[in-house]
């Protein structure tokens, strides 16, 4: 006898898989920094739309918001691995570092802004004093994002109509961001990987 589904998704039950070749499946579990690669790697796919024409204009903003969301996953996915490698390797206190919170609770109430967000990281890759520096067009990258969606929100519902328009080079556009995004990925392994030599040393 089929064990009952419990709290099941009405929407994924009318579908139900019958074919290995359109296997997809939910409730997996994801770490955020393998959550904004997929984000990323949607985003150049929705890149592939822009073509020149007009019609392609509207493709920007899913664009956006998908490499801003990324962006903010990546950051969020940095600092819990920054926080748990002073957890593994300093003997720091996890109550402590997470304010009493699961990880991911703990980053979710840091809320969306990239900024905040980027300070938080920054004083934890800092801390560390790595021979290796966080890159000051990372930097600029996310405090430019920042700028033009500090909500998080206006990617996502459309920016309100009070500037003048932009005339974007979509291909620079999307180097500048993916180039930014793959070398802060690159740091975040970076600070992992010099750590993981160390020994362990957990709060007791």
């Amino acid at each position: 006898m089929a064990a009952s589904k419990t709290n099941s998704i009405a929407l994924f039950d009318r579908h139900p898989n019958t074919s290995p070749s359109t296997l997809v499946m939910h409730n997996r579990t994801y770490s955020l920094g393998e959550l904004s690669h997929a984000y990323y790697e949607s985003a150049l796919v929705v890149a592939n739309q822009f073509d020149g024409q007009a019609k392609s204009d509207i493709f920007l903003l899913p664009y956006l918001f998908l490499m801003r969301h990324a962006f903010e996953l990546l950051l969020k996915d940095g600092i819990i691995i920054l926080k748990n490698l002073k957890i593994e390797h300093f003997a720091v206190d996890p109550e402590v570092i997470y304010e009493n919170k699961a990880p991911l609770e703990y980053v979710e109430q840091r809320g969306h802004n990239l900024m905040k967000l980027l300070n938080e990281f920054k004083k934890e890759f800092n801390s560390f004093n790595f021979q290796e520096k966080l890159p000051d067009k990372i930097e600029t990258v996310f405090n430019l994002l920042h700028q033009a969606d500090q909500s998080g929100t206006e990617f996502r519902y459309g920016m309100q109509a009070d500037t003048d328009p932009s005339y974007i080079d979509s291909a620079s556009l999307s180097k500048e961001l993916s180039q930014q995004f793959r070398k802060f990925e690159t740091i975040i392994d970076y600070a992992h990987d010099t750590c993981s030599y160390l020994p362990t040393m957990r709060y007791e």
